[in-house]
């Protein structure tokens, strides 16, 4: 009786695995597109969890889970737009992200491209 238990267990396991697989991701937190491979982003960036300035403003487990699931290209572009000192201060939730005049112009961009398009973010500084 136990084998069978261990059997269906196992047969359990097999079939969420192919749920999973085909279930359609979630879209990017920042501009909606979805059937895109996604990337952690940490609110509150991990070299600035050791600064007494974001100790005494965020938990532990703040620091740790805080955390948005973004498009490489709008993950890419947080980090060209802003500092990880900019990300921890002020811009660690999705909605002031979006209030950036930088960010709504890339992200009105961004979404307006298929899934499978390659987008390069451009640098700040001069080509």
């Amino acid at each position: 009786m136990a084998k069978g238990k261990a059997k269906n267990n196992e047969d359990a396991a097999f079939w969420e695995a192919i749920l999973a697989e085909k279930a359609p991701s979630p879209p990017c937190e920042l501009c909606g597109r979805d059937e895109v491979e996604l990337t952690q982003h940490h609110l509150i960036p991990k070299s600035r969890h050791d600064k007494a300035r974001t100790k005494r403003e965020f938990s532990r487990d703040e620091m740790k889970n805080d955390i948005a699931m973004l498009c490489p290209a709008c993950h890419a572009q947080v980090h060209e737009v802003f500092s990880n000192q900019e990300l921890s201060s002020y811009y660690h939730t999705v909605e002031r992200l979006k209030e950036h005049t930088e960010m709504q112009k890339f992200i009105n961009w961004v979404k307006k491209r298929p899934a499978g398009q390659t987008i390069r973010v451009k640098s700040g500084g001069s080509d």
